[in-house]
């Protein structure tokens, strides 16, 4: 009798010493579809997480860059005296105590801060800077927003005021462009950085203590006024030359009806009115206006002369001859 017997039919087969495999019930076998999702899925997880450790690197490798806060006046580039940091942080103190407002002092370009050798905001704008410094130090009562910065590069020669939402009805950057111009750099062009902080503090101080916010009008006015700072009367003077040459010439070719000569005129005029808004005051444009109005009209006058007008269009139509 032979020790190796065939199954019946139906029976299962156990002469090879293992178990056939039982299908689970529900599953089923992964194609090259199911096995395309899980790779990219488990790729774009792999990437998610690398894109937050990166940005939460670059974010504490920003704030290792930032210099410490040692109170609420920073003078990081040693330019005022121990007397004058403490009138300041006293100033500060009062004002938050009456307010709840808080108001920090930087300066900044100093060994105490960290600042590269070529300048004090290592390679950045001075709005990037800023905001960084705002954000990092919490400079403002959490939930209220009430915080103002006063950033001081004196390397770069340069300044900001960073104000929380909080305050931009009071402190609106309008305002704050006014306080910069009129206080801090008077002073500071006379490298008297010191009595610079000290009044352009006391200003922004006295705007946050009286809380008054400002009307549509006023920070229009301040808009305008920050608009025309920095530029020169002195190119509107010299393009107003050319704006009289091209009002001279549409105003002589409309008196005596030369089409193309007007409209190069008209041309001519605007151009140079157009670089006169871009580089000089606001006033400035509208006295170039009249001017031009005043010139066109006394060249429509003399154009319609006739001797005028023989001599802009030319000799008149005829034949020649010879004897």
């Amino acid at each position: 009798m032979s020790s190796c017997e065939v199954a019946g039919p139906g029976e299962p087969d156990y002469t090879q010493g293992r178990r056939p495999r039982r299908p689970r019930v529900g599953s089923t076998s992964s194609g090259p579809g199911v096995r395309f999702v899980h790779r990219t899925v488990r790729s774009l997880l792999a990437l998610l997480i690398s894109l937050i450790a990166l940005c939460f690197g670059a974010r504490s490798a920003q704030a290792q860059e930032l210099p410490t806060p040692v109170g609420k006046v920073n003078d990081f580039a040693a330019v005022l005296d121990a007397n004058q940091r403490a009138t300041l942080e006293a100033q500060l103190a009062d004002l938050e105590r009456a307010t709840s407002a808080e108001v920090a002092v930087v300066t900044i370009g100093g060994p105490a801060d960290g600042s590269a050798a070529g300048g004090s905001l290592n390679g950045r704008s001075i709005e990037e800077y800023a905001t960084a410094l705002f954000n990092t130090w919490g400079i403002g009562k959490r939930g209220r927003d009430n915080g103002v910065l006063i950033l001081v590069a004196v390397q770069d020669r340069t300044m900001r005021i960073e104000v929380g939402y909080g305050l931009e009805g009071v402190l609106p950057d309008g305002l704050a462009g006014a306080v910069i111009r009129e206080t801090f750099r008077p002073r500071f062009r006379a490298n008297d950085y010191a009595a610079g902080i000290l009044e352009g503090t006391a200003r922004i101080v006295e705007i946050v203590r009286r809380n008054e916010t400002l009307t549509a009008a006023q920070r229009a006015a301040l808009d305008r006024a920050a608009a025309d700072a920095g530029k020169s009367w002195g190119m509107a003077v010299f393009l107003g030359v050319f704006v009289a040459i091209g009002a001279f010439t549409a105003g002589t070719a409309a008196g005596a009806q030369i089409i193309v000569q007007l409209l190069f005129g008209l041309c001519f005029t605007g151009g140079a009115l157009f670089m006169i808004s871009q580089a000089s005051p606001r006033a400035a444009l509208w006295l170039m206006i009249l001017v031009a109005l005043a010139v066109t009209v006394l060249g429509f006058l003399l154009g319609r002369r006739p001797d005028w007008r023989r001599d802009l269009r030319g000799s008149s139509g005829g034949r020649s001859d010879s004897w």
